[in-house]
């Protein structure tokens, strides 16, 4: 049996789901207190993981802890598989249904539950595509906004009206389209009557920092899936049947040896499976952070030829300050022009070219050089 410290709270499945407001989660907080808890909290069993995610009750969940009560006072809890929800984003999706199954939500309270899982679209489309360039041609091309629309109930038009209005910075408009107040078509016309004013520049402020906030959210969203995504190709790459080492190869070089990056790599079946890119110059050894990043089957070979691959831009850098040495003392003139031609090149009041960090650089070949 579980215990309630086993659950674990995942943030990006909580901000999916709608929050209460302080006067709701009282409202809950003290019908559960007085009844018990009547609808029992979802738990996703994670296959990668093993770890007993929250994905449906979070606020039934933070009453539980607050008031510190045990499962006795539950009615039960509902574990859900791998095999009933194999992926992230099919928990999303069985979310997302959850939500929309709720009673009495207006077609704006649709939209708004829509728009936060409008990863699992994106994903269903993207799958979809994937499919099709596999020679699956029989399958029909999965438009998002449709998709969208679909759950939300309306047709694609009224949609699109829809979206103006609720991503507009008009509160009034959108809270009565959420209390039924009001129809999309005439919410949209008011608007668009509205947006023949020009904006003041607080509200142009205000605008912006909406839109801005918007973007910070689905690039947070995007950088998890990325995440996500990498660490299930670590997963699957330590699946591969290698007999040969680790190798690398050089993918960035130059005169600045500090910025040199190597490409470490596994073959199989003459197919090369990059376990990634760093530069090397700095330490002797990965860290453990770029560690955990390798599959452990392949971090042995990788620690070596990591080091392999430090000794040799070091041993590069050395004869190459040597030669410069023998340039210092034979004529420091080419040196000057050529520190010149870098520093007028990487220099920060430089708008298309600087570089503070290639310029610190380059200042450090200038005391080098003694010019």
């Amino acid at each position: 049996m579980l215990n309630v410290n086993d659950l674990v709270v995942d943030e990006e499945f909580e901000e999916l789901l709608p929050a209460l407001t302080p006067e709701e989660f009282e409202r809950l907080e003290q019908n559960i207190l007085k009844n018990g808890m009547l609808d029992p909290i979802k738990i996703w069993e994670e296959p990668d993981t093993g770890k007993y995610i929250i994905i449906d009750g979070h606020n039934r969940y933070k009453i539980l802890r607050k008031n510190n009560i045990g499962w006795n006072y539950w009615e039960n809890y509902k574990i859900m598989y791998s095999d009933e929800l194999p992926t992230r984003n099919d928990v999303k999706t069985w979310m997302l249904e959850q939500q929309l199954g709720r009673r009495n939500l207006s077609d704006a309270e649709r939209y708004e539950i829509v728009q936060k899982f409008k990863g699992v679209f994106v994903e269903r489309a993207k799958k979809n595509q994937s499919l099709g360039g596999k020679g699956s041609s029989n399958l029909t091309k999965v438009s998002v906004r449709k998709e969208m629309a679909n759950a939300t109930g309306v047709s694609e038009g009224s949609y699109r009206k829809m979206d103006v209005v609720m991503q507009s910075d008009n509160e009034e408009l959108k809270q009565k389209l959420r209390d039924k107040k009001i129809s999309t078509d005439a919410a949209y016309k008011k608007l668009k009557e509205q947006d023949q004013k020009p904006l003041t520049p607080e509200q142009e402020i205000d605008r912006l920092d909406k839109r801005i906030d918007s973007i910070e959210k689905t690039m947070q969203m995007l950088v998890k899936e990325k995440e996500e995504l990498l660490n299930q190709r670590i997963l699957v790459i330590g699946k591969l049947d290698v007999k040969c080492p680790v190798e690398y190869k050089w993918v960035k070089s130059g005169i600045f040896f500090y910025f040199w990056k190597a490409q470490f790599y596994v073959k199989s079946d003459g197919k090369k499976n990059v376990l990634g890119e760093y530069t090397v110059y700095r330490e002797e050894y990965p860290s453990n952070y770029i560690m955990e990043e390798v599959p452990e089957k392949f971090r042995s070979d990788f620690r070596m030829v990591w080091k392999k691959a430090h000794d040799e831009v070091i041993q590069i850098e050395q004869e190459s300050l040597n030669h410069s040495e023998q340039a210092i003392s034979t004529d420091k003139t080419i040196l000057k022009k050529f520190y010149r031609v870098l520093a007028n090149t990487y220099h920060p009041d430089n708008n298309k070219t600087g570089d503070p960090e290639m310029m610190q650089y380059v200042n450090e070949l200038k005391n080098e050089w003694g010019i």
